[in-house]
C-alpha cells in the first residue's frame, strides 16, 4: 500500500524522538529520515523504524500529584499533552509566563521547543522543554527551582 505524506511525516517524528532519546545517532537518524521522506509504501516506512519501540504509549510517564511543602524548591514534571506542540507552547505562553515573572522568573531565552525562566535574586533556573510525540500529541518536560505556587501550576499542566 502506497504511503501518504502524513504517514511519512509520522515516521519522521517518531525517528525524531528516538534522537532525542539517545536510541540512534545523529549520522543513523539522518539517514533515516531520508529514506523515510523518499518512502513510496507504508512497508518501507515500517522497516525504516523496525528496530525502535512501539509509539502506541507515552514515551516518559506522566508525573502524578501537586506538591505540598512550601518555599523554593527543586521540582521536575513530565505530562503529555493531547494537543499540537504549536498549540502547547502558545498556552505556555499565555499561561505561565506572567505568573512567573509575577514571581520573579521572567522569561530568559525563548525557543521553538523550550523556555528557560531565570530567577536572578536566587540564582534560579527553570526550564520547559516540547516534544512533538505525533498524533497531535505533545510532551512536556519542565524542571528547575521554584515556589510552592509555581511547582502546582506546572503540576496541574493537564488538568
Amino acid at each position: 500500500m502506497l504511503a501518504s505524506d502524513r504517514e511519512r511525516q509520522a515516521t519522521v517524528l517518531r525517528l525524531r524522538a528516538a534522537h532525542l532519546e539517545g536510541r540512534i545517532e545523529t549520522d543513523e537518524f539522518e539517514d533515516r529520515v531520508g529514506r523515510a521522506e523518499g518512502a513510496r509504501t507504508r512497508a518501507e516506512l515500517d522497516a525504516i523504524e523496525a528496530d525502535l519501540p512501539d509509539r502506541s504509549g507515552p514515551v516518559v510517564e506522566p508525573t502524578r500529584g501537586v506538591p505540598w511543602l512550601p518555599g523554593h524548591r527543586h521540582f521536575a514534571e513530565r505530562k503529555l499533552l493531547d494537543a499540537p506542540l504549536d498549540e502547547v507552547r502558545e498556552a505556555a505562553l499565555t499561561f505561565l509566563v506572567p505568573p512567573l515573572e509575577r514571581n520573579g522568573c521572567p522569561l530568559h531565552e525563548e525557543g521553538s521547543d523550550v523556555l528557560v525562566f531565570l530567577n536572578p535574586h536566587r540564582g534560579g533556573r527553570i526550564m520547559v522543554r516540547f516534544r512533538d510525540l505525533g498524533d497531535r500529541r505533545t510532551l512536556v518536560l519542565a524542571h528547575g527551582v521554584a515556589p510552592l505556587g509555581v511547582r502546582r501550576a506546572f503540576a496541574r499542566l493537564d488538568d
